[in-house]
């Protein structure tokens, strides 16, 4: 009875979550500017050789020749080599496991080198260092002008081997909590391995492997791996890469990503992140599949996922595969944009630790990979395989998604050992020991030019992604928020030039940030001579021309305002405020309208009916230093900096006719704000206005509104296509047609 109260509580509390998060705006930490490196940490660095041996030193192989031992590498490695990752560009560090591992050797002599057979989660592992070395990390990190993120790999579906080993022991700093077989069953699952993986309740409850399956309902357990990932939030984990979690049940995942959240705001960070692995995970897994269900986990669960769809995908594009083009890439980076309701918050990677390297497998011939597919391998010579490698790597860091980049990737890193499974370069032959710190490699310094750009342009973080031209070897695709704009030309095919239309750069002459191509744009329109296996990157700002894709959406806001004060609102459709049943759920992408025209200030400024500035016509104000915020981005509590805009409205306006509007409307006091919008006329949008005094009283939000006839967000709705009118603080809305 009491297992069954607590799976009650439980869900109760999942509902419960996703009303806050889709209702309130919780906030995710900031990734999308950044560029992730995952190491793994016992085979990066070995900064500290006092702590190789750990408590048992038939675990360490001090020549490195038996892979499924320790050899070496620790938390004082990393630190020693973090000027070599913030030169290459790199933000944001995901390390395995950090917490205490099991000491004894399995039945095959394999130690728990690798980090996933926790023992105590609350405690450091001795080969790796200590709390102190923790602390130093962090302040090595988040020194002055470095500000990089820790992503530690937390691994909540188990602890360590039930058969075996230490027999699923675990401990809470150094107290003993429970062991596999022991008279307390209520912490762990009982029902043996899994069997058939296509079985849903046997994938989230059976042991993976041999491993001590949590029981995540259960109080203590749920309570243990809580606290415990607090407690690496207190020593300053930014962010967490949640394990297998496509073997946990959703509702736990919903309940655990949001009371991080919380208790990081608690204090005082700029919110937390989450991504999880799901082996499988893909905008394409078939309907009828177990991996369909990640679609689901990566929308609604709190995590977001590694993109492996996007990674076969790449694999099977650059390695040549029969009807795999660059036509299919294509298509797969579509279909994410609308299988996924934030894909630019999905991890983008080629390479990780337990399939075969990228660079493995364009260089091998058709064998099985560690991908577990008996598939064509590329069949390249070293060189080729290189820039094939490039190109892949220059496309996670380009589309939407926060790319992650695996340690030696940049190095070209390769092995061709089969595993026992006869797996080409697969575990434990992807999880060599750094193979070279030299910043001279072409890819080290691709990776560093994308990162600079990633950093610095909203395109490339938050932009759609438009193909602007492809055949099977060619890909054209452009990104853009706002003005903001950035190009990539990829080819694996022979040399050719194609002329490509359309795009949204200013013209002007651009050098490829990638090589040194010059690309000139005329018109929108562009001559691109692209040489083998070659990459162009541009980047600028768009051309304020006439006929910007959307459709024109105009906003009045009706509020009392004196000189000085502005008015601002944000908008758009944002995961985080509209409901998961509700459509179209994207950040909008706007083009402002009512611009400054400097032919129009005098006229402006004795203007009765001032669309934008302080309300002063007596005096003869000009207004032209108003300003707008227009942004998904929740602001401004933590929410990221507000965007200013001079803009002016032009004279007399004839669409606040103040007809059939508002009996109390009388022109003067109401704010326009005119756009075109992504979308289609009809379609609703979301926003809420925010006030700024003059005389230093403190700004003010709208209250919550409540409009009769749309889900209760709390903040006005609007249509694109139309005029909205509202007035501050007030449900009631009216509609007008626009004609343009």
């Amino acid at each position: 009875m009491k297992r069954i109260l607590n799976i009650l509580v439980l869900a109760v509390l999942s509902i419960l979550v996703l009303a806050v998060l889709f209702a309130v705006n919780t906030q995710a930490l900031e990734m999308r500017g950044d560029t992730i490196y995952f190491l793994f940490l016992d085979r990066f660095s070995d900064g500290n050789p006092s702590n190789n041996t750990g408590n048992t030193p038939q675990t360490y192989s001090s020549d490195k020749s038996d892979w499924k031992k320790y050899w070496g590498g620790d938390i004082q490695g990393l630190i020693n080599n973090l000027d070599y990752l913030e030169d290459m560009g790199i933000s944001a560090i995901w390390i395995t496991p950090l917490y205490d591992n099991v000491d004894k050797l399995n039945r095959n002599g394999d130690a728990a080198y690798h980090g996933y057979w926790g023992k105590d989660f609350f405690r450091v592992d001795e080969h790796l260092g200590t709390w102190q070395d923790i602390q130093n990390l962090e302040n090595e990190m988040n020194k002055p002008g470095r500000n990089m993120k820790l992503i530690l790999d937390f691994a909540p579906n188990h602890s360590n081997p039930n058969d075996e080993n230490e027999f699923g022991v675990l401990y809470r700093n150094s107290v003993l909590q429970v062991a596999y077989y022991s008279n307390s069953t209520a912490w762990y699952h009982h029902y043996g391995g899994v069997t058939d993986w296509n079985n849903w309740f046997q994938v989230t409850n059976h042991n993976l492997f041999n491993l001590a399956d949590f029981n995540q309902s259960y109080g203590p357990v749920y309570n243990y791996l809580s606290d415990a990932a607090k407690r690496w939030v207190d020593a300053g984990v930014d962010a967490i890469r949640i394990d297998a979690i496509k073997h946990m049940d959703i509702s736990f995942i919903q309940t655990f990503t949001n009371d991080l959240v919380t208790y990081a705001n608690s204090l005082g960070r700029d919110g937390f992140y989450f991504f999880g692995e799901w082996f499988g995970a893909s905008a394409w897994a078939p309907s009828n599949s177990i991996d369909h269900k990640s679609i689901d986990y990566a929308n609604t669960s709190g995590s977001a996922l590694l993109d492996f769809g996007l990674r076969d995908t790449l694999e099977r594009v650059m390695c040549n595969r029969s009807g795999y083009t660059m036509q299919t890439l294509n298509k797969y980076l579509e279909d994410r944009d609308t299988t996924f309701s934030s894909p630019d918050w999905q991890v983008t990677f080629v390479d990780n630790h337990d399939m075969s390297r990228f660079s493995t497998v364009l260089r091998s011939s058709e064998r099985t990979f560690g991908s577990g597919n008996n598939e064509q391998g590329g069949g390249f010579s070293e060189d080729f395989a290189k820039k094939r490698l490039e190109l892949a790597v220059a496309v996670i860091m380009s589309v939407r998604g926060i790319p992650c980049i695996y340690y030696g990737t940049e190095q070209y890193a390769a092995n061709f050992t089969e595993n026992a499974f006869g797996q080409v370069g697969s575990d434990p032959y992807n999880r060599e020991m750094m193979p070279s710190f030299s910043k001279s490699s072409d890819l080290y310094g691709i990776i560093k030019k994308l990162a600079d750009l990633r950093e610095s342009s909203e395109a490339i973080q938050k932009g759609d992604y438009k193909q602007k031209w492809v055949n099977d070897d060619i890909l054209v695709y452009e990104r853009r928020a706002g003005n903001n704009v950035g190009i990539v030309a990829l080819n694996k095919g022979p040399a050719k030039t194609i002329n490509v239309g359309n795009l949204s750069l200013a013209d002007g002459s651009y050098t490829s940030l990638i090589g040194n191509d010059s690309v000139a744009i005329s018109g929108g329109g562009g001559t691109f001579d692209l040489s083998q296996n070659e990459i162009v990157v541009l980047q600028g700002s768009a051309d304020d021309v006439e006929g910007v894709e959307g459709v024109r959406t105009v906003v009045f806001i009706h509020s009392r305002t004196n000189p000085g004060d502005f008015i601002y609102i944000r908008g758009g459709h944002d995961a985080n405020l509209v409901p998961g049943s509700y459509p179209n759920r994207y950040e909008d992408i706007i083009k402002y309208n009512n611009m400054l025209n400097p032919d129009s200030i005098e006229r402006k400024g004795k203007d009765s009916r001032l669309d934008w500035g302080p309300h002063d016509p007596a005096n003869g104000s000009d207004g032209w230093d108003s300003a707008l915020d227009w942004t998904c981005k929740t602001w401004p509590s933590g929410w990221g900096s507000k965007k200013e805009y001079a803009v002016n409205g032009f004279g007399e306006d004839p669409e606040n006719d103040r007809t059939n509007i508002r009996d109390s409307a009388v022109g003067a006091d109401w704010w326009k704000f005119d756009a075109r919008m992504k979308g289609s006329k009809g379609d609703w949008f979301e926003f809420k206005a925010y006030l700024t005094f003059g005389d230093g009283r403190a700004p003010q939000w709208e209250s919550y509104i409540e409009q009769d006839g749309r889900p209760k967000t709390g903040n006005h709705w609007g249509k694109k296509g139309y005029i909205t009118f509202v007035d501050f603080n007030n449900g009631w809305v009216k509609f007008k047609p626009l004609d343009n």
